[in-house]
Protein backbone atom coordinates (compact mmCIF):
# COMPACT_ATOMS: atom_id res chain seq x y z
CA UNK A 1 0.00 0.00 0.00
CA UNK A 2 1.32 3.23 -1.13
CA UNK A 3 1.72 5.99 1.87
CA UNK A 4 -0.58 9.21 1.52
CA UNK A 5 1.52 11.67 0.06
CA UNK A 6 2.32 15.23 2.55
CA UNK A 7 -0.42 17.43 2.50
CA UNK A 8 2.08 20.21 1.35
CA UNK A 9 2.59 17.81 -1.87
CA UNK A 10 -1.06 17.84 -2.88
CA UNK A 11 -0.83 21.66 -4.17
CA UNK A 12 1.92 20.19 -6.65
CA UNK A 13 -0.92 17.85 -7.93
CA UNK A 14 -2.07 21.14 -9.72
CA UNK A 15 1.32 22.45 -10.76
CA UNK A 16 1.75 19.31 -12.53
CA UNK A 17 -1.67 18.89 -14.06
CA UNK A 18 -2.07 22.79 -15.25
CA UNK A 19 1.89 22.01 -16.87
CA UNK A 20 0.27 19.40 -18.60
CA UNK A 21 -2.51 21.18 -20.11
CA UNK A 22 -0.20 23.46 -21.37
CA UNK A 23 2.01 21.20 -23.12
CA UNK A 24 -0.74 18.49 -24.62
CA UNK A 25 -3.43 21.67 -25.00
CA UNK A 26 -5.46 19.00 -27.50
CA UNK A 27 -5.33 15.97 -25.20
CA UNK A 28 -2.34 14.22 -26.29
CA UNK A 29 0.72 13.11 -24.20
CA UNK A 30 4.01 14.38 -23.78
CA UNK A 31 7.07 12.32 -22.35
CA UNK A 32 7.84 12.84 -18.47
CA UNK A 33 11.16 14.72 -19.03
CA UNK A 34 9.27 17.98 -20.37
CA UNK A 35 6.20 17.66 -18.15
CA UNK A 36 9.06 17.69 -15.04
CA UNK A 37 10.86 20.51 -17.42
CA UNK A 38 7.80 22.53 -17.56
CA UNK A 39 6.68 22.01 -13.71
CA UNK A 40 10.25 23.09 -12.80
CA UNK A 41 9.77 26.62 -15.11
CA UNK A 42 6.38 26.91 -13.37
CA UNK A 43 7.65 27.05 -9.77
CA UNK A 44 10.90 28.41 -9.06
CA UNK A 45 13.27 26.31 -7.38
CA UNK A 46 11.15 23.13 -8.03
CA UNK A 47 13.54 19.72 -7.80
CA UNK A 48 13.69 17.08 -10.36
CA UNK A 49 13.11 14.33 -7.15
CA UNK A 50 10.12 15.68 -6.04
CA UNK A 51 8.02 16.15 -9.23
CA UNK A 52 9.28 12.68 -9.91
CA UNK A 53 7.57 11.80 -6.53
CA UNK A 54 4.15 13.86 -7.30
CA UNK A 55 4.10 12.55 -10.73
CA UNK A 56 4.40 8.84 -9.00
CA UNK A 57 1.43 9.89 -6.53
CA UNK A 58 -0.79 11.52 -9.35
CA UNK A 59 -0.33 8.00 -11.17
CA UNK A 60 -1.27 6.19 -8.20
CA UNK A 61 -4.28 8.06 -7.80
CA UNK A 62 -5.81 7.95 -11.05
CA UNK A 63 -5.30 11.51 -12.23
CA UNK A 64 -2.21 10.71 -14.74
CA UNK A 65 -1.55 7.30 -16.47
CA UNK A 66 2.05 6.88 -17.65
CA UNK A 67 3.24 4.62 -20.12
CA UNK A 68 6.52 4.52 -21.77
CA UNK A 69 7.83 7.55 -19.80
CA UNK A 70 5.08 9.26 -22.00
CA UNK A 71 2.32 10.95 -19.65
CA UNK A 72 -1.49 12.12 -20.31
CA UNK A 73 -4.18 13.59 -18.29
CA UNK A 74 -6.98 10.79 -17.55
CA UNK A 75 -10.92 11.87 -17.48
CA UNK A 76 -10.67 11.85 -13.35
CA UNK A 77 -7.71 14.00 -13.67
CA UNK A 78 -9.85 16.36 -16.26
CA UNK A 79 -12.09 16.50 -13.30
CA UNK A 80 -9.64 18.29 -10.75
CA UNK A 81 -8.50 20.52 -13.51
CA UNK A 82 -11.99 21.84 -14.21
CA UNK A 83 -12.33 22.11 -10.60
CA UNK A 84 -9.55 24.67 -10.48
CA UNK A 85 -10.70 27.32 -13.07
CA UNK A 86 -9.02 30.08 -12.16
CA UNK A 87 -5.46 27.79 -12.75
CA UNK A 88 -4.66 28.84 -8.82
CA UNK A 89 -1.67 26.43 -7.74
CA UNK A 90 -3.45 25.77 -4.20
CA UNK A 91 -5.65 23.12 -3.99
CA UNK A 92 -9.23 24.39 -3.47
CA UNK A 93 -12.19 22.93 -1.47
CA UNK A 94 -13.90 21.70 -4.74
CA UNK A 95 -10.45 19.64 -5.09
CA UNK A 96 -10.42 18.45 -1.72
CA UNK A 97 -14.02 16.85 -2.18
CA UNK A 98 -13.27 15.59 -5.13
CA UNK A 99 -9.96 13.27 -3.42
CA UNK A 100 -12.24 12.56 -0.69
CA UNK A 101 -15.03 11.05 -2.64
CA UNK A 102 -13.27 10.08 -5.77
CA UNK A 103 -9.55 8.74 -4.74
CA UNK A 104 -10.17 8.29 -0.18
CA UNK A 105 -13.55 6.21 -0.58
CA UNK A 106 -13.70 4.86 -3.89
CA UNK A 107 -10.07 4.81 -4.94
CA UNK A 108 -6.52 4.34 -4.83
CA UNK A 109 -6.36 5.92 -1.10
CA UNK A 110 -9.35 3.92 0.51
CA UNK A 111 -6.72 0.98 2.19
CA UNK A 112 -6.05 4.18 4.34
CA UNK A 113 -9.31 5.28 4.82
CA UNK A 114 -10.47 1.45 5.55
CA UNK A 115 -7.75 1.19 8.04
CA UNK A 116 -8.49 4.47 9.80
CA UNK A 117 -12.45 4.19 10.37
CA UNK A 118 -12.26 0.61 11.90
CA UNK A 119 -11.35 2.38 14.83
CA UNK A 120 -14.38 4.56 14.83
CA UNK A 121 -17.32 3.80 16.57
CA UNK A 122 -20.92 5.01 16.01
CA UNK A 123 -22.34 7.67 18.36
CA UNK A 124 -26.09 6.94 19.02
CA UNK A 125 -27.07 9.82 20.15
CA UNK A 126 -25.14 12.25 17.54
CA UNK A 127 -25.11 9.70 14.51
CA UNK A 128 -21.89 10.52 14.57
CA UNK A 129 -18.85 8.55 14.07
CA UNK A 130 -15.85 9.46 16.38
CA UNK A 131 -12.83 8.60 17.80
CA UNK A 132 -11.51 9.67 21.48
CA UNK A 133 -8.10 11.60 21.26
CA UNK A 134 -7.52 10.11 24.91
CA UNK A 135 -8.35 5.98 24.66
CA UNK A 136 -6.71 6.00 20.89
CA UNK A 137 -3.38 4.89 21.57
CA UNK A 138 -3.52 1.87 19.39
CA UNK A 139 -4.17 4.35 16.54
CA UNK A 140 -0.86 6.69 16.96
CA UNK A 141 0.98 4.99 13.82
CA UNK A 142 -2.38 6.23 11.85
CA UNK A 143 -1.89 10.09 12.65
CA UNK A 144 -0.35 10.69 9.69
CA UNK A 145 -3.75 9.69 8.32
CA UNK A 146 -6.03 11.51 10.52
CA UNK A 147 -3.51 15.04 9.66
CA UNK A 148 -4.33 14.33 5.99
CA UNK A 149 -8.14 13.86 6.30
CA UNK A 150 -8.55 16.51 8.72
CA UNK A 151 -6.69 18.54 5.75
CA UNK A 152 -9.14 17.37 3.33
CA UNK A 153 -11.86 17.82 5.46
CA UNK A 154 -13.09 14.86 6.25
CA UNK A 155 -12.76 15.05 10.13
CA UNK A 156 -12.53 17.22 12.66
CA UNK A 157 -11.42 17.67 16.16
CA UNK A 158 -13.83 19.16 19.18
CA UNK A 159 -13.51 18.14 22.99
CA UNK A 160 -10.35 15.55 22.67
CA UNK A 161 -13.06 13.63 20.20
CA UNK A 162 -11.85 13.14 16.10
CA UNK A 163 -15.62 13.28 14.61
CA UNK A 164 -16.28 12.63 10.59
CA UNK A 165 -17.66 15.38 9.12
CA UNK A 166 -21.51 14.54 8.98
CA UNK A 167 -21.88 15.10 5.14
CA UNK A 168 -19.56 11.85 4.89
CA UNK A 169 -20.94 9.46 7.34
CA UNK A 170 -22.80 7.55 5.11
CA UNK A 171 -19.36 7.27 2.47
CA UNK A 172 -17.89 5.76 5.99
CA UNK A 173 -20.57 3.25 6.31
CA UNK A 174 -20.22 1.92 2.55
CA UNK A 175 -16.64 1.63 3.02
CA UNK A 176 -16.56 -0.26 6.44
CA UNK A 177 -20.09 -2.25 6.15
CA UNK A 178 -18.71 -5.07 5.20
CA UNK A 179 -16.53 -5.59 7.97
CA UNK A 180 -18.47 -4.22 10.63
CA UNK A 181 -21.89 -4.45 11.68
CA UNK A 182 -24.55 -1.57 12.17
CA UNK A 183 -27.74 -1.77 13.06
CA UNK A 184 -30.96 -0.86 10.95
CA UNK A 185 -31.54 1.67 13.41
CA UNK A 186 -28.02 3.16 13.77
CA UNK A 187 -27.66 3.35 9.97
CA UNK A 188 -31.56 4.81 9.96
CA UNK A 189 -29.74 7.59 12.21
CA UNK A 190 -27.06 8.19 9.56
CA UNK A 191 -29.07 8.61 6.90
CA UNK A 192 -31.24 11.00 8.67
CA UNK A 193 -29.28 13.80 7.51
CA UNK A 194 -29.82 13.31 3.93
CA UNK A 195 -33.34 12.41 4.33
CA UNK A 196 -33.54 16.43 5.46
CA UNK A 197 -31.39 17.24 2.11
CA UNK A 198 -33.62 15.25 0.30
CA UNK A 199 -37.24 17.28 1.46
CA UNK A 200 -35.22 20.38 0.17
CA UNK A 201 -34.19 19.07 -2.70
CA UNK A 202 -38.00 18.22 -3.87
CA UNK A 203 -39.11 21.62 -2.55
CA UNK A 204 -36.79 22.78 -4.87
CA UNK A 205 -38.08 20.73 -8.05
CA UNK A 206 -41.44 21.38 -7.32
CA UNK A 207 -40.40 25.34 -7.53
CA UNK A 208 -38.24 24.50 -11.09
CA UNK A 209 -41.08 22.84 -12.14
CA UNK A 210 -43.70 25.67 -11.45
CA UNK A 211 -40.91 28.34 -13.42
CA UNK A 212 -40.97 25.59 -16.05
CA UNK A 213 -44.76 25.56 -16.54
CA UNK A 214 -45.09 29.31 -16.18
CA UNK A 215 -42.78 29.79 -18.94
CA UNK A 216 -44.67 27.57 -21.05
CA UNK A 217 -47.60 29.54 -20.64
CA UNK A 218 -49.77 26.78 -18.70
CA UNK A 219 -50.42 28.69 -15.22
CA UNK A 220 -53.00 26.25 -14.14
CA UNK A 221 -50.84 23.35 -14.62
CA UNK A 222 -47.64 25.34 -12.67
CA UNK A 223 -50.15 25.80 -9.80
CA UNK A 224 -50.95 22.07 -9.47
CA UNK A 225 -47.74 20.51 -9.30
CA UNK A 226 -46.97 19.03 -5.81
CA UNK A 227 -44.67 16.84 -3.56
CA UNK A 228 -46.44 13.78 -2.97
CA UNK A 229 -43.89 12.16 -1.20
CA UNK A 230 -45.06 12.95 2.16
CA UNK A 231 -48.50 11.66 1.41
CA UNK A 232 -47.50 8.48 -0.26
CA UNK A 233 -44.02 7.44 0.38
CA UNK A 234 -45.00 3.80 -1.63
CA UNK A 235 -45.74 5.77 -4.77
CA UNK A 236 -42.25 4.99 -6.44
CA UNK A 237 -41.32 8.96 -6.54
CA UNK A 238 -41.71 12.26 -5.31
CA UNK A 239 -43.20 14.92 -7.39
CA UNK A 240 -46.26 15.17 -9.61
CA UNK A 241 -45.97 17.57 -12.21
CA UNK A 242 -46.55 17.85 -16.27
CA UNK A 243 -44.53 17.82 -19.50
CA UNK A 244 -46.66 21.30 -20.43
CA UNK A 245 -47.38 19.96 -24.24
CA UNK A 246 -51.64 20.48 -23.76
CA UNK A 247 -53.79 21.95 -21.30
CA UNK A 248 -54.89 18.44 -19.76
CA UNK A 249 -55.21 18.66 -15.81
CA UNK A 250 -53.94 15.45 -14.83
CA UNK A 251 -50.19 14.54 -13.82
CA UNK A 252 -47.50 13.15 -16.65
CA UNK A 253 -44.58 13.47 -15.58
CA UNK A 254 -43.82 11.67 -12.25
CA UNK A 255 -40.24 12.55 -10.96
CA UNK A 256 -38.11 10.98 -8.38
CA UNK A 257 -35.66 13.52 -6.81
CA UNK A 258 -32.13 13.09 -5.93
CA UNK A 259 -29.63 14.80 -4.62
CA UNK A 260 -25.69 14.93 -3.51
CA UNK A 261 -23.84 17.28 -2.05
CA UNK A 262 -21.35 15.88 -4.25
CA UNK A 263 -19.89 16.59 -8.03
CA UNK A 264 -20.26 13.33 -9.58
CA UNK A 265 -24.01 11.57 -10.07
CA UNK A 266 -24.64 8.42 -7.60
CA UNK A 267 -27.61 7.67 -5.88
CA UNK A 268 -29.43 5.02 -4.80
CA UNK A 269 -32.37 3.48 -6.66
CA UNK A 270 -35.16 1.54 -4.66
CA UNK A 271 -36.82 -1.37 -6.56
CA UNK A 272 -40.06 -0.10 -5.55
CA UNK A 273 -38.81 3.03 -8.10
CA UNK A 274 -37.26 1.11 -10.77
CA UNK A 275 -40.78 -1.31 -10.59
CA UNK A 276 -42.73 2.04 -10.58
CA UNK A 277 -40.34 3.23 -13.30
CA UNK A 278 -40.56 -0.05 -15.12
CA UNK A 279 -44.66 0.56 -15.62
CA UNK A 280 -44.82 4.43 -16.37
CA UNK A 281 -41.87 4.04 -18.80
CA UNK A 282 -41.31 7.85 -20.75
CA UNK A 283 -43.52 9.40 -18.02
CA UNK A 284 -40.96 8.74 -15.36
CA UNK A 285 -38.42 11.03 -14.82
CA UNK A 286 -35.56 11.52 -12.28
CA UNK A 287 -34.07 14.82 -11.38
CA UNK A 288 -30.42 14.81 -10.39
CA UNK A 289 -29.09 17.44 -8.08
CA UNK A 290 -25.58 17.82 -7.90
CA UNK A 291 -23.65 20.02 -5.62
CA UNK A 292 -27.15 20.45 -3.55
CA UNK A 293 -26.54 23.44 -0.84
CA UNK A 294 -29.09 23.17 1.99
CA UNK A 295 -28.31 27.37 2.19
CA UNK A 296 -28.75 27.76 -1.59
CA UNK A 297 -31.14 24.89 -3.07
CA UNK A 298 -32.27 26.72 -6.49
CA UNK A 299 -28.86 26.78 -7.25
CA UNK A 300 -28.30 23.31 -8.12
CA UNK A 301 -29.33 23.15 -11.98
CA UNK A 302 -31.07 19.53 -12.44
CA UNK A 303 -29.99 16.83 -14.43
CA UNK A 304 -33.16 14.98 -16.04
CA UNK A 305 -33.46 11.35 -16.63
CA UNK A 306 -36.32 10.63 -18.36
CA UNK A 307 -37.14 6.38 -18.37
CA UNK A 308 -34.28 5.31 -16.01
CA UNK A 309 -34.98 2.18 -16.52
CA UNK A 310 -34.61 1.77 -19.95
CA UNK A 311 -31.99 5.06 -20.27
CA UNK A 312 -29.81 4.11 -17.50
CA UNK A 313 -29.26 0.64 -18.03
CA UNK A 314 -28.17 1.11 -22.17
CA UNK A 315 -26.30 4.10 -20.94
CA UNK A 316 -22.22 3.79 -21.25
CA UNK A 317 -21.45 5.92 -18.79
CA UNK A 318 -23.54 5.24 -15.87
CA UNK A 319 -23.51 1.92 -13.60
CA UNK A 320 -26.09 0.32 -11.57
CA UNK A 321 -25.29 -2.04 -9.00
CA UNK A 322 -27.61 -4.89 -8.77
CA UNK A 323 -27.09 -5.53 -5.12
CA UNK A 324 -27.84 -2.29 -3.83
CA UNK A 325 -29.10 -0.40 -7.02
CA UNK A 326 -26.66 2.10 -6.66
CA UNK A 327 -26.04 4.16 -9.88
CA UNK A 328 -22.82 6.04 -10.32
CA UNK A 329 -21.06 7.54 -12.33
CA UNK A 330 -18.28 5.58 -14.13
CA UNK A 331 -16.66 8.29 -17.07
CA UNK A 332 -17.98 11.26 -18.21
CA UNK A 333 -21.87 11.31 -18.59
CA UNK A 334 -23.26 13.17 -21.59
CA UNK A 335 -25.69 15.72 -21.23
CA UNK A 336 -27.68 18.13 -23.34
CA UNK A 337 -28.01 21.99 -21.86
CA UNK A 338 -31.71 23.05 -22.02
CA UNK A 339 -32.66 26.52 -21.39
CA UNK A 340 -36.68 28.55 -21.18
CA UNK A 341 -35.78 32.01 -20.99
CA UNK A 342 -33.53 32.19 -17.59
CA UNK A 343 -34.13 28.57 -16.15
CA UNK A 344 -31.78 25.74 -17.29
CA UNK A 345 -31.63 22.61 -16.80
CA UNK A 346 -29.37 19.34 -18.53
CA UNK A 347 -30.66 16.12 -19.46
CA UNK A 348 -29.07 12.66 -19.62
CA UNK A 349 -28.70 12.07 -23.40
Amino acid sequence: MMDLPETSMINFFNTVLISLSELTPTGDSCSVDSLISQCQSVVFGGQRGEYESVLSHCKHCGLLQIKNKNVTISALGLKFLSANRERYFEINEAQKQLITERIIFRGSWNNHARELFEHFSLNQTSAVYELSVIDSSSTKNLNATIHFFKYLGILQEEEFVIQVVRKYAELVYLLTADSKAITEQQLEKILMENRKIGAQAENAVVEFERKRLEKLGKPAQASMVKRISTLNAAAGYDVESFDGTSDDISPNRFIEVKATTGHEIRFYWSSNEMSVAKKKKEVYWIYMLKEFREDKPQDSVPIMIQNPEYSIKKSDYLTLEAHTFLIKEIAEVELSEHALEEIKWYQLV
